[in-house]
């Protein structure tokens, strides 16, 4: 899937643009895309803010770390299956 980046570490470094339908199927993933449709609409709805890189959440066993922004636009997520 374009915009999604898999790392050798087990980690996906994912485009911001990226819908969470396309993630979900690319991966074998089942993030909710109820409130949101971009993987950084999900992060900017759960954070209740728009995030600055660096910062790190947490929800729905997964890590998020924004990585890059332009504006008001998250560019970039890192993303982390937790357990």
């Amino acid at each position: 899937v374009k915009g999604v980046h898999p790392q050798p570490d087990g980690s996906v470094i994912v485009d911001g643009w990226v819908t969470i339908r396309d993630l979900n199927r690319a991966r074998g993933w089942s993030l909710p895309d109820e409130e949101a449709v971009t993987i950084a609409g999900l992060v900017i709805h759960e954070a209740q803010t728009i995030p600055d890189p660096g910062q790190r959440f947490a929800f729905y066993g997964y890590r998020f770390d924004v990585l890059r922004k332009n504006r008001n636009q998250i560019t970039a997520i890192k993303v982390v299956v937790e357990g």
